[in-house]
């Protein structure tokens, strides 16, 4: 892939993406004498670098890795169960290192989401207990001695 400027002509802007950007702050560079004749050919236009759009709602997994999923499973599953469990594990990992490395982890991690659904679940239930409680404490927070027991962020207020 090769390092670009591009000319939004609608939106009057000069877009760059993050390899060309570093390098165009070396003067003299091929790609900072690019920038300059953009910006000398389109002086009004502001010069802005592209930003790969994130997903917010997005899942992340930051500690869920193999070694983790194997210990999980290892200790989730009967007894009856756990062998032929991390059999199926382990044959996953093998299938999964002839493929690209893009989607070895994803898959892997769909099939043990898929198997272990209370472990998608855990975030997002201690999230609503936590809104609960707080809204039993702003519910109760009637009289002088409940005030106490409200929230902080509330006084400040």
């Amino acid at each position: 892939m090769t390092n670009y400027a591009k000319i939004d002509h609608t939106n009057r802007r000069i877009i760059m993406d993050r390899t060309f950007a570093k390098n165009s702050e070396i003067v003299g560079s091929t790609e900072y004498n690019q920038l300059q004749a953009c910006r000398k050919d389109y002086p009004s236009y502001t010069v802005v670098r592209r930003e790969i759009k994130k997903n917010p709602n997005q899942e992340r997994y930051g500690g869920l890795t193999y070694r983790y999923m194997e210990e999980y499973i290892m200790t989730h599953e009967s007894k009856e169960t756990v062998k032929a469990v991390l059999s199926e594990f382990s044959e996953m990992l093998l299938i999964s290192r002839g493929h690209s490395k893009a989607f070895r982890y994803p898959t892997i991690k769909r099939w043990f989401l898929l198997r272990y659904p209370e472990f998608a679940m855990f975030a997002v239930e201690s999230a609503e207990d936590q809104e609960v409680k707080v809204f039993e404490l702003r519910d109760s927070g009637s009289s002088a001695s409940s005030a106490e027991s409200a929230d902080p962020l509330d006084k400040a207020s």
